[in-house]
C-alpha cells in the first residue's frame, strides 16, 4: 500500500523533531563538558597587557583586583576571560580603539560553500574576543552555520523575527534603532551574535521585488538605499563594539551585495584547490559585473570596500598534501598580489571537527580538553593567531590612529634590530 502524502509529511515532522531534540541535547552537553579557558603564565601576562605575573599578583594581594580562583590544593587555577577583561580595565591595557576611532566591519564571503568562510568568521571572532576586543558576529547565511557554531540553533533559538531580516527589509515594527533586541550573548562575555534562521532566505526574494518596484517608479534614491540596508542597520550597533564580523550566504545577489557594501573590508577565503580557485574567479567576474552596473547607475554615491584574499585549507606536507595545493597557493599569491594575505590557514580538520562538536574554537579551550591533543591545539593556535594578527595589522589597525602609531613604532624597532645585526643598512 502506497504511503499517502499526509503520512510522508508526518514522517518529515518526526525527522525535524528528532533533529531538534538532538541539537538541544548537544547544546546542553557542550555547556556541561567544556571548562572555560584559563589564562596562565605568559599567556596571562600577554592577555592582561602587563610586564609580569608579579604585577597581577601584587594587585590581587593588595585588593586592587579580585582574588584569584584556587583549586582544592590552594593553587591558582588561572584567569577566565572575564577576569582578564577586568585586568585590562584596571591596568588600562584594553586593545579597544580610542574614542573617535571607528569600529571596523569585516565580512567573510565567497561564491561557494566549503571554503572555510563560516569557520574563519567564528575563529576570527573568538580570537579577537580573547584578546579583549568587543565583538559582534552577524550571521546572514540562511544555512546558519555560524549561529550553530556558537551554540545557538536556527529555528529553535532563532527565527525570522529574531534575525536581521525584518530590519534589512525595513518592515513595519522593525526600525533599525531597535536592532539591539535581536542581539544574543554567546559563550564568551565580550562576543555577541545576531543569529540567522532558515527564513532569512526569503530576504533575497523580497529585496529583488523591492528593487523592481523602485526601478518601475524611477526612484534612484530608493533604489540606492536598498543596497545599503545592512550598512544602515549596523550603524545603530557600531557604538557598542570594536569589531563586527559578517558571515554571508555563498552566492552573489542583493543580500550578499548588501553585506559587501556594509563592510569596511571584505575578506575572501580561497581554498588552495583547483575547483575553489576557479570558483573565486567566477565570484570576481560576477562581482565586477555588479560593481559596473552600480557604478554606472549611481557613480561615486556608492563606495565599494577594500577586498582581501585569504588562502585557506592549505596542506603543506608531502604525505597529506592536497594535489596541486602548493601550485594553487602560488597562483593565488601571484593573481591577487598585495591584496592577498601573506599567511594561510592550513588544514586542521581533526581539531576544527572535534571542537565544532563542542561549539568552541582552539582559543576557547584548555590544553588537552575536548579530545584535542595538546600538540594539535598548539599548532592550530599558532597558525590561526598568525592569520588574525595579520588581519589586525593590515586591515583593522591602519583605520585606528592610535594603532597606526603602535605599528609604526613596531616597524621602527624591527628595522633598528635588523640594522644592528647588519642585515639592512
Amino acid at each position: 500500500m502506497a504511503t499517502s502524502n499526509t503520512q510522508k509529511i508526518k514522517l518529515i515532522d518526526g525527522w525535524i523533531e528528532g533533529c531538534g531534540d538532538f541539537l538541544k541535547d548537544l547544546h546542553d552537553f557542550s555547556n556541561e563538558h567544556v571548562d572555560q579557558r584559563r589564562f596562565k603564565g605568559d599567556d596571562l601576562v600577554k592577555a592582561a597587557g602587563v610586564s609580569s605575573l608579579t604585577t597581577i599578583y601584587k594587585a590581587q594581594t593588595e585588593g586592587r583586583l579580585p582574588p584569584p580562583d584556587l583549586n582544592e590544593k590552594n593553587r591558582r587555577l588561572g584567569a577566565t576571560l572575564e577576569q582578564v577583561l577586568e585586568m585590562q580595565r584596571y591596568f588600562k591595557t584594553s586593545p579597544s580603539p580610542l574614542p573617535g576611532e571607528e569600529p571596523q566591519i569585516i565580512s567573510f564571503t565567497n561564491f561557494k560553500g566549503g571554503c572555510y568562510k563560516s569557520t574563519t568568521a567564528q575563529y576570527a571572532g573568538s580570537y579577537f574576543a580573547n584578546k579583549g576586543f568587543k565583538v559582534l558576529l552577524v550571521d546572514l547565511d540562511p544555512q546558519a552555520t555560524l549561529t550553530m557554531s556558537v551554540g545557538l540553533f536556527p529555528d529553535i533559538d532563532s527565527s525570522f523575527d529574531t534575525s536581521m531580516a525584518p530590519y534589512i527589509l525595513d518592515l513595519e515594527g522593525a526600525p533599525a534603532d531597535e536592532v539591539r533586541t535581536v542581539v544574543k550573548k554567546t559563550y564568551l562575555p565580550n562576543m555577541d551574535i545576531i543569529p540567522s534562521a532558515l527564513e532569512l532566505a526569503s530576504v533575497e526574494f523580497d529585496l529583488t521585488n523591492e528593487t523592481m518596484e523602485a526601478r518601475n517608479a524611477d526612484d534612484l534614491e530608493w533604489l540606492a538605499s536598498i543596497f545599503y540596508r545592512v550598512k544602515n542597520v549596523l550603524e545603530e550597533l557600531k557604538g557598542d563594539y570594536d569589531i563586527i564580523i559578517l558571515d554571508g550566504t555563498p552566492s552573489l545577489g542583493l543580500l550578499p551585495l548588501n553585506i559587501i557594501l556594509g563592510s569596511d573590508t571584505v575578506i575572501v577565503p580561497v581554498p588552495t584547490e583547483p575547483a575553489d580557485f576557479a570558483s573565486t574567479r567566477s565570484f570576481a567576474k560576477l562581482y565586477r559585473q555588479q560593481v559596473e552596473i552600480l557604478n554606472t547607475a549611481f557613480g561615486e554615491t556608492l563606495t565599494f570596500p577594500d577586498m582581501k584574499f585569504l588562502p585557506t585549507r592549505y596542506s603543506p606536507s608531502e604525505h597529506n598534501a592536497t594535489v596541486s595545493s602548493k601550485e594553487i597557493l602560488e597562483a593565488i599569491r601571484e593573481t591577487f598580489g598585495s591584496s592577498c594575505f601573506d599567511t594561510v590557514i592550513r588544514k586542521h580538520e581533526a581539531v576544527v571537527s572535534n571542537l565544532s562538536f563542542f561549539r568552541r574554537t582552539v582559543f576557547d579551550v584548555n590544553p588537552g580538553d575536548c579530545n584535542v591533543s595538546r600538540d594539535a591545539r598548539k599548532k592550530a593556535i599558532a597558525n590561526f593567531s598568525t592569520v588574525f594578527d595579520e588581519i589586525l595589522e593590515k586591515v583593522i589597525y591602519p583605520k585606528w590612529e592610535s594603532k597606526k602609531r603602535m605599528l609604526e613604532a613596531k616597524r621602527e624597532a624591527e628595522l633598528a634590530m635588523l640594522e644592528e645585526k647588519g642585515i639592512v643598512q
